[in-house]
């Protein structure tokens, strides 16, 4: 859905990144106010304009020297508007009524309203077999065990949000918690045929988050980076998923990532993903 953007270095976008841009505009405009469509009406021509909060170029709005590459052209600081508001926003005579907290909000906003949508779909109801190959997909062998230990007594899922310094994804959170009744229930069945799946899952799940934890220093960098974490982990395994063998083609892209976001959620809860909240003495 996301149109082509020139070959810069900060433009070029992470098949993932626009992927998960485009399941959650839900074909809409960003803008609150807004009512068009970024598809047109022959259902295959795409109007939509990846934008960039902060700016990729200096001359641009809402510039901020202290970001990287990655962190300009990643999803944190991405936002899909139609072609109109693309231009508006990105007027630098426009940049005081447009600043980043605004178009974070509108951000975070559009994409809680998407998912509370697609949630409503009961996906599950329709593709029960969904999860199931996420959770087969992402529990491949692994050669290296990690201690999971902790994932026994996990920590409220309140406290651990206000530790890690979650904003953006804490509707998201919120929104898929309860799905983790049904993934229990899978993994039960799963465990009862002499299977590992969950501990491999919650494993390899763990090792892409060490990966990306590996670039903070310490405890308060991965609170202020927290959702740009969350966003890094689920676009990795998003690539493991696109380039495993088993491709999950049966299922469309909205089903196979709401699947995955109860299996990250659930991650989340468990302590797999982002920093356990010290225990009270």
């Amino acid at each position: 859905m996301a149109s082509k953007e020139p070959k810069d270095k900060d433009r070029q976008y992470k098949p993932s990144t626009v992927r998960r841009l485009d399941i959650l505009s839900g074909n809409e405009c960003a803008n609150p106010s807004c009512t068009k469509k970024l598809i047109a009406e022959d259902g295959i021509s795409i109007i939509s304009k990846i934008c960039h909060i902060a700016a990729a170029s200096n001359e641009g709005p809402r510039y901020d020297e202290k970001m990287t590459f990655d962190e300009r052209r990643g999803f944190d600081n991405l936002i899909l508007l139609c072609d109109e508001h693309h231009v508006i926003i990105d007027n630098k005579e426009n940049e005081s009524l447009y600043p980043t907290s605004l178009l974070k909000k509108w951000k975070s906003d559009h994409e809680k309203k998407i998912l509370e949508l697609i949630s409503s779909k009961n996906l599950l109801s329709k593709h029960p077999l969904s999860l199931n190959k996420v959770i087969n997909t992402i529990g491949k062998k692994m050669d290296e065990i990690l201690d999971l230990s902790e994932t026994e007594n996990a920590p409220n899922t309140e406290t651990k949000i206000l530790f890690n310094n979650i904003i953006r994804y804490e509707p998201i959170i919120r929104e898929f918690a309860p799905y983790q009744v049904k993934l229990n229930k899978i993994y039960e069945e799963i465990e009862k045929e002499g299977s590992t799946k969950k501990e491999l899952v919650l494993h390899n799940i763990k090792r892409v988050y060490l990966s990306v934890k590996s670039e903070y220093n310490n405890i308060e960098e991965i609170r202020k980076n927290a959702d740009i974490i969350l966003d890094k982990v689920i676009e990795k395994i998003l690539d493991n998923i696109d380039n495993a063998p088993n491709k999950l083609e049966e299922f469309d892209q909205e089903t196979i990532d709401f699947s995955l976001m109860i299996v990250i959620v659930d991650a989340f809860m468990r302590c797999n993903i982002l920093e356990e909240p010290p225990k009270a003495v």
